[in-house]
């Protein structure tokens, strides 16, 4: 975008070196061309700057859907903690209403549904399990057919369960 630009200021200049030179219709000309230029110009800048202040604000709201907190059972104590301090391995509890903070493979549910909307696009809660999935190659299965998995930032829809950070 600071080629399009740099060449756009390189014509302005042109036109007004032409404008500045020529006399009569041919300078009103360059005259006319070099405002447009310019305008043009500022209309890409404005443009710009509104679209990295929506996406800052973009960004912002995805860090807001991140969980800020997580119950994490290590030694067999359970503490809330920060989510941006969980490791693989950690084992996580989750309940009813909670955001869940990382994704995870679940060791235990009672009753288990996440809303996973945003990230399959399945409207209706989807029901979780432990067992194992049977596939030859388990990343080939499709993210809203992994039931024993449970995604960061989605949210849990009813029951508990317990899974462990991967």
């Amino acid at each position: 975008n600071n080629v399009l630009v740099i060449i756009l200021l390189v014509v302005a200049v042109i036109s007004a070196i032409k404008g500045g030179t020529s006399t009569g219709e041919s300078a009103v000309t360059s005259w006319i061309e070099v405002a447009l230029i310019l305008g043009v110009i500022i209309l890409n800048t404005w443009i710009g700057i509104r679209q990295e202040g929506s996406a800052e604000k973009s960004a912002e709201a995805l860090k807001a859907m991140l969980s800020s907190d997580a119950t994490v059972i290590r030694g067999g104590v359970v503490s809330k903690v920060e989510a941006s301090t969980l490791v693989k391995g950690d084992l996580i509890t989750l309940s009813t209403g909670d955001r869940i903070p990382a994704d995870i493979r679940l060791v235990r549910v009672a009753n288990l549904a996440s809303q996973e909307a945003a990230l399959t696009g399945e409207a209706l809660a989807v029901e979780k399990f432990v067992e194992k999935i049977d596939a030859e190659n388990p990343s080939s299965v499709p993210l809203g057919d992994r039931k024993n998995l449970a995604f960061s930032a989605t949210l849990v829809a009813s029951g508990e369960g317990t899974g462990i950070v991967v």
